[in-house]
């Protein structure tokens, strides 16, 4: 295995790690290898070849949320196994996943197996019980799997659940099948992100769902690796067209193509099988994989590219991670800046309120006196000079009452000689030139023309429409009041 990485880039590999274990990957789009596929493609078995150590196939608890698998090398070889909380969890469930942990010697089956169980349910996920309370079958927190030994390089790698098409009854949902397509998007639309797409050599490339997805998030194939599984079961005949993928004559990917062999169910079966050598046997032997370029094929080259890819891959990102946390982290304080200081105790609470309180009467006391060079937010929100508009409010009630607020209209001139002319032609019959409308055969008006303010609606009463002042009968009108209240000395 070659030693490609330097001290700087080892302390970087550490410093993302870091980074995602807190959670900063949910805020800020870090760099990673992401290991994607539709089920049954032979991710798991990619993972177990890289990992060294065997997944547990029965349970199915593996596929339900994301895993991050981190390698280091170390004296002594351990396992440490966390979950990282997503951003949307409650502050409950994230005490509860956070105070939760394992650290064992080694990986084995059954000690993998119950961890996996662990975590199924340290995520509240569904499980063979049954419960009062409907549980989710997938979850957005992350399973964070550090693997220490002498003979590990440091390398880190995301799996993700495989998409599939068709729900498992009693486990899976046709929500189920949108949900993970979504999570499995979001991962690889990370800008930041390698995708690593499994796909099985013995199927046509351009039928698998998975390529589509990674077309789209990456339509350039800039930072997408694709990655062949089971050689062993390609049709004979069919094998010149992976081949050709291979050597990049076409599905051209910037970072090219590899092909690995995996155990079959069978000789899974084996206690004593080597998994490596048995690879290694079979492109070394089998034709036409035998003629492959070997940087191109078995699972230690294909570990070793991950390594180039990720350490590229940081030394490139790295300095914009660090910038775009220094901003958010300039952006928060400001913020945080600008609610003040702690209010832990009541105390502190009333005088925070009182000094609002206190700033709203000396803008409400400007506003009266229109004194609005005294605040900048009479000159921002015009709307805030109070004093201004209840004038102009006070001029157009004057107006309207002086209008429209008699019963009747008086003529303000008559000609001469009306001494001489009848009452009734002294009754003005004409239009008396202002806006109204027609209801129920005579003239009316709104008695608002503003539009309602909502918080004002259950205070001020609602638009009424009124008549108009009268122009005719007038003088009937006088006649019955003078004959209605004269006495003795009229």
């Amino acid at each position: 295995m070659s030693e490609r990485y330097g001290l700087g880039d080892t302390a970087m590999l550490e410093k993302v790690d870091k980074l995602f274990a807190c959670g900063v990957g949910d805020l800020v789009n870090l760099p990673q290898i992401v290991v994607v596929g539709d089920q049954s493609s032979g991710k798991s078995s990619v993972l177990e070849g890289l990992i060294k150590k065997p997944i547990p196939r029965d349970s199915g608890l593996c596929t339900r949320f994301a895993t991050q698998m981190v390698f280091r090398r170390a004296v002594e070889e351990r396992v440490v196994v966390s979950i990282v909380p997503s951003l949307e969890s409650s502050q409950e469930h994230r005490q509860n996943i956070e105070a939760w942990g394992r650290e064992v010697a080694d990986l084995d089956t059954n000690t993998f197996s119950k961890i996996m169980q662990e975590a199924h349910e340290q995520m509240g996920l569904i499980g063979e019980e049954t419960t009062a309370i409907p549980r989710p079958t997938f979850s957005d927190d992350v399973l964070r799997l550090e693997i220490s030994g002498p003979s590990q390089e440091h390398l880190s790698v995301i799996d993700v659940p495989g998409i599939f098409k068709i729900p498992t009854e009693g486990l899976t949902t046709k929500a189920d099948i949108d949900l993970v397509r979504c999570m499995v998007r979001s991962y690889m639309e990370n800008p930041r992100s390698v995708m690593l797409t499994v796909i099985p050599a013995n199927v046509d490339v351009t039928t698998q769902e998975i390529i589509e997805l990674a077309t789209d998030a990456d339509p350039s194939g800039e930072r997408t690796l694709g990655v062949f599984t089971k050689p062993d079961l390609v049709d004979r005949g069919a094998e010149p067209a992976v081949v050709s993928i291979l050597n990049g004559h076409s599905r051209v990917m910037k970072l090219g193509w590899h092909i690995i062999r995996n155990p079959g169910q069978r000789e899974l079966q084996d206690a004593h099988l080597d998994r490596d050598q048995l690879e290694s046997i079979f492109f070394r032997s089998q034709s036409p994989w035998n003629g492959i370029d070997e940087a191109k094929v078995g699972i230690d080259s294909l570990r070793c590219r991950l390594k180039d890819i990720l350490s590229s891959l940081i030394k490139k990102e790295f300095p914009k991670v660090k910038t775009e946390i220094r901003s958010r982290v300039t952006d928060a304080r400001r913020l945080l800046a600008s609610l003040g200081p702690e209010r832990d105790s009541s105390p502190d609470q009333m005088a925070y309120l009182t000094g609002i309180a206190t700033e709203y009467q000396r803008l409400v006391s400007f506003a009266l006196c229109a004194n609005h060079g005294a605040h900048e937010a009479f000159e921002k929100y015009p709307s805030l000079r109070l004093a201004p508009a209840i004038v102009a409010r006070m001029k157009a009630f004057s107006e309207d009452m002086a209008t429209y607020g008699a019963t009747y209209a008086f003529k303000t001139k008559i000609p001469e000689g009306w001494k001489n002319l009848p009452l009734t032609m002294l009754e003005d019959e004409e239009n008396i030139g202002v806006a109204e409308v027609s209801l129920e055969g005579g003239r009316r008006f709104d008695s608002r023309v503003v539009d309602d303010h909502e918080d004002l609606v259950d205070i001020v009463p609602p638009v009424q429409s009124l008549p108009l002042p009268r122009s005719d009968g007038i003088h009937a009108w006088l006649r019955q009041v003078f004959q209605g209240n004269r006495g003795f000395e009229l």
